[in-house]
């Protein structure tokens, strides 16, 4: 997994292009996100880690981590999912104990394992 934790310069840059294209300040804010990803995936950053011999199961991108009270479940269920070794998977809920959310979907899912 790789993590893009500063993915608000991306929607800085896209919201600002499309400012400049004329695009309206309320049209251009729903727009940014999807225009910055396709940006973002399409660019030299992805092509590079594609062609790694063992290329990331996937990437997230991570909005305002430097603020406190960030919501951190997106990226520790998208954890939980990609992690193929069961064994590193046990550990990996068992660690995140304070998230009872997880743990009991987990546990839902892998019955056997409990």
């Amino acid at each position: 997994m790789v993590l893009f934790t500063k993915f608000d310069a991306f929607y800085d840059i896209a919201y600002a292009e499309l400012k400049l294209k004329g695009v309206p300040l309320k049209d251009a804010r729903e727009l940014a996100l999807m225009h910055a990803q396709e940006s973002f995936f399409g660019g030299p950053q992805m092509k590079f880690l594609k062609d790694f011999q063992w290329p990331p199961k996937c990437c997230m991108c991570l909005f305002n981590m430097n603020k406190d009270g960030i919501d951190c479940r997106p990226l520790i269920e998208h954890m939980a999912r990609i992690l193929d070794n069961e064994v590193v998977k046990q550990l990996f809920i068992s660690t995140q104990q304070t998230n009872l959310e997880l743990c009991v979907k987990y546990a839902v899912e892998n019955p056997s394992h409990f």
